[in-house]
């Protein structure tokens, strides 16, 4: 795992934590069951990552997820307000890392 990868890795357990204790493990088998991959998988393709939460949590709980993700690790790019997708956190992280 990259630095990238594992910087979102982290974010997103964590944000998963803050919104509701024990979705980790149901995501983490959803994405198992589904994609044959981790949390990685919200790095390597953010949209796939997205449709996978989406259709386990709904459409509204999802961007809900999206946005707590984004804000643990926006203020930490020094990226204040300019990042609104997950797409747009992966690509930041990306230039950041030289990935």
């Amino acid at each position: 795992m990259n630095k990238g990868e594992e910087i979102l890795a982290k974010a997103i357990s964590a944000a998963l934590r803050e919104v509701a204790p024990g979705l980790e493990s149901v995501l983490e088998a959803h994405l198992r069951a589904t994609l044959n991959k981790g949390l990685e998988v919200a790095y390597e393709n953010p949209k796939e990552f997205k449709n996978a939460v989406s259709k386990l949590f709904g459409e509204y709980s999802a961007r809900l997820l999206e946005m707590v993700i984004i804000n643990k690790l926006k203020g930490r790019l020094g990226k204040e307000g300019e990042i609104n997708s997950l797409e747009e956190l992966v690509e930041q992280i990306r230039k950041i890392y030289g990935e």
